[in-house]
């Protein structure tokens, strides 16, 4: 097969899913065209709906609240005593008006929906507002009539039969000098002979507003018709109300005034009202077509730009593979010339053997991490580190996670192998050390970690949250008691503790190693006291503490310019040996002559040849000699030490 034939082949390969996916494009595209208008029409409907829903349950309540204030009305000692009142302005039947009228709580201040309210009395020619008292005839003429109605028909309207809970659909009317459409509720109460009712006139307006929301300029309309088919209110261009009475609630389109609309309808649960919402199809339509020439746009651009892109995936794919086809050797393991499909498998071989290589080197990798955790630990104790940025370098290679403020190290241990060791005691004590980390892992996980410090010690680093240091010593107290009593329960290990000082910073952990190796050498053990921290005040004193790692740490602190943590080890040793009078002169000469060693190492190391620091020198010579006070020589030995770590620190600014 020529060079040629196998680049095409492997381009129409890259090619061909393209053009599978541009052809799902344009079926997704032709399913939604076919979608848009269901999608459209139902989303249209569903937002219609839930606005005449919400329309519905606000003016429910303003109905309901309607009735309620006509039945706390009628309700009324006042309001129902008086039709038993003879001439109402006769003697001091004026007085009872008044205590009526001062008995009517102003409802419309509260209340929009409502203009104003009446107790009328017929057969008294009475009617009595919050406000004010007018005969009927009054009323009629200043303050309310119907467009079209005669004060005879109104006066009837009001005392031709006993009402309940009635509505007068919404209509013209003159209110107070102004023309506006109201909608009138009356309540009648008491007796067929002493009748009188309540009317309430309720601004057809505020109703008509919230009725306009579920048609916003589309050129539809919509009604409220009471349980009779009766139109309340509307808003719109609507002739008949009774050809909605045949549909159902919900969804539904209908032919009305030679118009397809779309109409939505629902019925109240309280008082049985009809809402009815009615829009063209027009406008929805319009909106279809829309998308429909959206969508086809779509897709036309989607198919040229698809082609075009298509090809130039396809060759951009294919076109590191060529390189890597051309990498490859030309004869293949069966002996003649491969087609792609056998390429791509010596590729795919290829790969294979390098995730193998690769997961090969992570497992070798996590085979290592135990020992790089174990130099860690062992840089930690030593206080190799110059800086808290360091260890958390150093810990997140080791793969460690600590979490909290303080730390403190603690040194366990294991009773009955003092003195000289053997073989089969050495691989007893490396089984045993074996499970006392086993059970530090699995009981305390990270608030705990062992490290093996040789023969029969383990160092455990503890760390974690507390009020004050003293609270978090507490804890790291009762944590190696139960550690110690957890061991003696399933292990059958006795063992012993020793804990160092509390610190908040990592560079300081090396500190409290070194306060509990300094206690495990000092105390005596006994079973009453298996777990003793830096606090406890009965300690025998050694001679002097001046530990090889301890110096190590103090040279790797100067030559590294750690002015804070050089103080910090160097108050350490003035506490662990001057402190108290315990020490005698000819130790603490001894002591000194050491540190003076110490102080010429790190001149050897921090200086040039032939430019000793000559002021540090003398300092060191100084020390040493016979007859100073230990504290004053120790004085001299520690501002040499820090003046020669600042200089350090400014190197190391400079460069």
């Amino acid at each position: 097969m020529s060079k040629v034939n196998r680049k095409v082949k492997v381009l129409a390969h890259f090619f061909v899913p393209y053009a599978v996916l541009l052809a799902g494009f344009v079926a997704v595209g032709l399913y939604a065209y076919g979608r848009t208008a269901a999608l459209v029409e139902n989303q249209t409907n569903e937002t219609a709906y839930a606005i005449m829903a919400q329309t519905k349950e606000t003016l429910d309540r303003r109905f309901e609240e309607i009735e309620t204030i006509a039945e706390q009305v009628a309700g009324s000692t006042k309001a129902r005593s008086f039709p038993y009142v003879g001439d109402p302005f006769a003697g001091t039947n004026p007085a009872r008006i008044l205590e009526l009228q001062k008995g009517l709580f102003d409802y419309p201040l509260f209340n929009h929906f409502i203009l104003d309210y009446y107790v009328v009395y017929p057969d008294k020619d009475l009617a009595v507002s919050p406000h004010k008292v007018y005969t009927l005839r009054q009323f009629y003429d200043l303050k309310f009539q119907y467009d079209g109605f005669s004060f005879e028909r109104w006066k009837s309207e009001l005392s031709d039969r006993y009402r309940y809970r009635t509505f007068i659909p919404g209509q013209s009317a003159v209110y107070d000098g102004k023309r506006q459409s109201v909608v009138s509720y009356m309540q009648s109460f008491g007796t067929k002979d002493r009748v009188a009712l309540v009317l309430m006139l309720i601004d057809n307006s505020q109703i008509q507003s919230m009725l306009r929301k579920l048609v916003p300029d589309s050129g539809g309309f919509a009604f409220i018709t009471d349980d009779r088919g009766q139109a309340i209110s509307g808003t719109g261009d609507f002739a008949s109300t009774a050809w909605a009475a045949d549909l159902p609630d919900g969804f539904s389109s209908a032919a009305i005034d030679g118009r397809r609309m779309l109409v939505t309808r629902t019925t109240s649960q309280i008082n049985g009202w009809t809402y009815v919402s009615a829009q063209p199809e027009s406008a929805v339509l319009h909106k279809v077509r829309y998308f429909e020439q959206l969508i086809l746009t779509i897709i036309a651009l989607g198919v040229a730009l698809g082609l075009i892109a298509a090809a130039l995936f396809a060759y951009r794919n294919s076109r590191p593979l060529w390189l890597l086809l051309r990498a490859l050797p030309a004869q293949h393991a069966n002996g003649t010339d491969g087609n792609p499909r056998n390429t791509w498998d010596d590729v795919r071989t290829s790969v294979a053997g390098l995730v193998y290589r690769n997961n090969s080197l992570e497992e070798k990798l996590e085979q290592q991490a135990p020992l790089i955790r174990s130099g860690f630990y062992e840089r930690l104790l030593r206080g190799q580190f110059a800086s808290d940025k360091d260890i958390a370098l150093a810990m997140e290679h080791s793969r460690l996670q600590w979490e909290g403020d303080y730390f403190a190290v603690g040194v366990l241990a294991i009773s009955g192998y003092d003195g000289t060791y053997n073989e089969e005691m050495l691989t007893e004590l490396e089984i045993r050390k074996m499970a006392v980390r086993d059970v530090v892992d699995q009981a305390y996980g990270a608030a705990m970690s062992a490290h093996d410090l040789g023969e029969n010690q383990i160092a455990l680093v503890l760390n974690g949250d507390a009020p004050t240091s003293a609270a978090f010593l507490s804890e790291c107290l009762n944590k190696l008691k139960e550690l110690r009593a957890r061991l003696a329960g399933t292990l059958n290990i006795a063992a012993y503790a020793a804990v160092g000082g509390c610190y908040s910073r990592l560079t300081e952990i090396s500190r409290s190693y070194e306060e509990a190796r300094l206690i495990l050498q000092r105390t005596n053990w006994t079973e009453t006291r298996p777990v003793v921290c830096r606090d406890d005040d009965a300690l025998p004193l050694p001679a002097y503490y001046y530990p090889p790692d301890v110096e190590q740490r103090l040279i790797n602190l100067v030559k590294s310019g750690d002015v804070e943590e050089t103080v910090a080890l160097l108050e350490l040793i003035r506490k662990n040996n001057l402190e108290g009078s315990g020490m005698p002169a000819g130790v603490g000469r001894i002591l000194l002559g050491e540190m003076s060693g110490t102080l010429l190492k790190c001149i050897e190391q921090t200086q040039p040849d032939d430019r000793l620091g000559s002021e540090e020198l003398d300092r060191a010579l100084a020390a040493a000699e016979s007859g100073r006070l230990a504290k004053d020589a120790f004085k001299e030995l520690a501002d040499a030490f820090l003046r020669m770590s600042r200089n350090m620190n400014d190197r190391k600014k400079t460069s």
